[in-house]
């Protein structure tokens, strides 16, 4: 279960608005989607809709939280935004170009482009085989 600080500090929440909506459902993802919408320069709404319960390629579950709520997070469980296409492979900023996964998955991907996807498909298979040995 994810910690969530119980009091609005404006450092974990942004605003109350946001504040309230964590109150109300549990969930993390609004105000990491809007800290982080800014820094890509995508509208807010459609980059929320970018936000997995858990990592795309790894399946981790992530922890959204910020500020007082930042506590006990991995590379496998932070959330981060990835290009899709490289931006030095000519990708952009654009939302469809962005997906959110994990820091690990994010490092091991690193400038992959769609024509890596087999090293893509040995990253996942290397990631799943160290889940199972973990366990």
């Amino acid at each position: 279960m994810t910690y969530l600080y119980s009091k609005y500090n404006p450092e974990t929440y942004c605003n109350r608005d946001l504040f309230a909506i964590v109150c109300k459902t549990k969930d993390l993802r609004p105000v990491w989607a809007h800290v982080n919408c800014g820094k890509w320069g995508v509208e807010y709404t459609p980059f929320l809709e970018l936000c997995p319960t858990h990592c795309p390629l790894c399946e981790s579950k992530l922890n959204y939280g910020i500020g007082k709520n930042n506590v006990g997070k991995t590379d496998s469980t932070t959330p981060s935004t990835d290009h899709k296409l490289p931006r030095n492979a000519g990708g952009t900023n654009d939302i469809a170009n962005l997906w959110v996964i994990c820091e690990r998955c994010n490092r091991m991907k690193n400038n992959a482009i769609p024509e890596d996807a087999a090293r893509l498909r040995n990253i996942a298979r290397f990631l799943e085989e160290s889940k199972l040995n973990t366990t």
